[in-house]
């Protein structure tokens, strides 16, 4: 399956501090219904480094039971440990993944090239599925180095990656310089349209859990030629996300649950919001989503 488009970084719903796979599958037809080509599980939304090794493997085959073979299901894999993402990996082929998020190991090999080389390539060649790497220095304060991203790039089962700097100078030399069949996909929400017009194949992003039918739009619309219409729904994208990101997760599972989805509280130490900063979140997306009159 081709690796492009609009793919929400899915939030995990959590009922009574356990993972509700009835509300995975819920929440994810209610994205599919939007348009989205692809889901991905386990990402920084998904609340990864919470998720138990069980819980993992039952939420994503849950997540593949009720997602069909034409759109993309990603799985978050990287942690830490070579071993521990290997296992991932593994049990994400064994579960349905179609490829594989791994994000930069840090807590010992922060800035160490070398070491962040010898992670990917090993993953690279023991997984049964492509993988992505996860660049997110928001909350590994690390930024992969451009040289040694195309580099690993070269690689065969290194399918692409998730850019999250929000650094459009990097976006563009990326997605200028990257292999062909290198899939880059925009992590930030305020540079889709810039991304794509550069030659990124698509988005994968937090926000795309709350205005999904917007990301779709602004795809499709690149994919016509229609910039004016992909300009203007990004001015949307933009203002929202800077209303609502320093929210973060407690944010947008305050809207889902305004939009009917089961998105579940966050699982501890994170906190659900309080209810002033509740009303202004669904207040920011309900003014988001009159983009219906552009």
């Amino acid at each position: 399956m081709k690796l492009q488009g609009i793919i929400p970084a899915c939030v995990t719903p959590f009922s009574n501090g356990k993972v509700n796979t009835d509300a995975v599958q819920h929440n994810i037809a209610k994205w599919l219904n939007t348009g989205v080509h692809g889901l991905l599980v386990f990402g920084s939304t998904g609340e990864f480094p919470y998720v138990e090794d069980n819980e993992r493997r039952t939420l994503l085959q849950a997540a593949r039971a009720v997602t069909p073979p034409d759109r993309l299901l990603l799985a978050g894999c990287g942690t830490e440990s070579t071993q521990q993402t290997l296992r991932n990996l593994e049990w994400a082929a064994e579960d349905g993944a179609d490829a594989a998020l791994v994000v930069t190991p840090v807590y010992y090999t922060r800035g160490k090239t070398e070491e962040q080389r010898r992670y990917f390539l090993t993953l690279a060649e023991a997984s049964p599925i492509p993988v992505l790497i996860y660049n997110v220095p928001a909350f590994t304060a690390y930024d992969l180095p451009i040289d040694l991203i195309l580099e690993l790039g070269q690689h065969p089962n290194i399918a692409g990656m998730k850019e999250s700097t929000g650094d459009l100078s990097k976006v563009t030399t990326l997605a200028t310089n990257r292999p062909s069949d290198f899939a880059l996909f925009a992590g930030s929400p305020n540079l889709i349209f810039p991304a794509l017009a550069l030659g990124a194949v698509g988005s994968i992003t937090a926000l795309a859990n709350t205005i999904p039918e917007i990301m779709v739009a602004i795809w499709n619309a690149v994919q016509t030629g229609d910039l004016a219409q992909a300009a203007a729904l990004q001015k949307i994208v933009t203002q929202l996300y800077n209303d609502v990101a320093g929210y973060g997760i407690p944010g947008y599972k305050t809207i889902l649950t305004h939009r009917g989805f089961m998105p579940g509280d966050p699982r501890a130490p994170l906190l659900p919001l309080a209810a002033e900063p509740a009303q202004q979140v669904i207040l920011a997306w309900e003014q988001a989503m009159n983009w219906t009159e552009l």
